[in-house]
């Protein structure tokens, strides 16, 4: 069997058997005592070697580990699960600190629980990572709303519908202006929502309700009769 190259590299490296040191030459010392520090080297190169190794794929394997931490958290985020929801997002995020996702499941998961600080700096943390995330932004919205900061909540529903307009921006949106009393920029906000959602019979009673405000009586029944043609089984 042909001899492999570490079993060459061995005999090369080794040291000479036991021999009675008062015979060995000074030469034969010398060349022991430079057999004896190239095994050490040798050993200590592939030591560090072997760790560097070790480092590298635990980093290489980092966005792996942390979309496995995600998606257990994803699997948690339900009403019995939301704290070990949470416990995933952030072992998610100790991995991998930007993954604006991440924040933002965890902000939901936040907002769930009641936990309005965390939920908001969550969702703006998401929103810094990721700019164009809608559902960040809505989220920065929604708990405006619940601290009654309209002025900062319609900033990030600006922002949100500039991204991706979806029936709930509007609609939050709408609610903002009715309460302003801009019943017919709220109408518009409605308008545009039933347009992505027709089949949402809140969003008709809430035109009906600005549409009533506004004097127009015919229009805000037929919305609330359609609201209710919706509803029926």
């Amino acid at each position: 069997m042909p001899e492999s190259p570490l079993s060459r590299f061995w005999e090369m490296v080794k040291p000479p058997p036991p021999v009675n040191r008062t015979v060995l030459s000074p030469q034969l010392l010398a060349l022991r005592r430079r057999q004896r520090k190239l095994v050490m080297i040798t050993a200590g190169a592939v030591a560090i070697l072997a760790a560097g190794y070790g480092v590298l794929t635990y980093v290489e394997n980092a966005p792996l580990r942390a979309d496995k931490e995600f998606q257990e958290g994803m699997r948690m985020l339900r009403p019995d699960k939301y704290q070990d929801a949470i416990v995933h997002f952030t072992r998610a995020l100790d991995i991998s600190g930007q993954r604006a996702d991440a924040y933002l499941q965890r902000g939901n998961a936040h907002r769930a629980l009641a936990e309005p600080d965390a939920a908001l700096a969550d969702f703006q943390a998401a929103a810094d990572l990721n700019p164009n995330l809608a559902e960040a932004h809505n989220g920065i919205a929604l708990m405006y709303i619940e601290r009654r900061d309209p002025r900062h909540a319609m900033e990030e529903l600006n922002k949100s519908l500039a991204v991706q307009p979806t029936i709930d921006a509007y609609y939050q949106r709408g609610e903002l202006l009715e309460a302003q009393g801009e019943h017919q920029r709220a109408i518009a906000d409605y308008d545009q929502a039933i347009a992505l959602a027709r089949d949402a019979p809140y969003m008709y009673r809430a035109r009906a309700m600005a549409k009533e405000k506004l004097g127009d009586l015919e229009g805000a029944r037929s919305d609330r009769d359609h609201a209710t043609e919706i509803e029926q089984p």
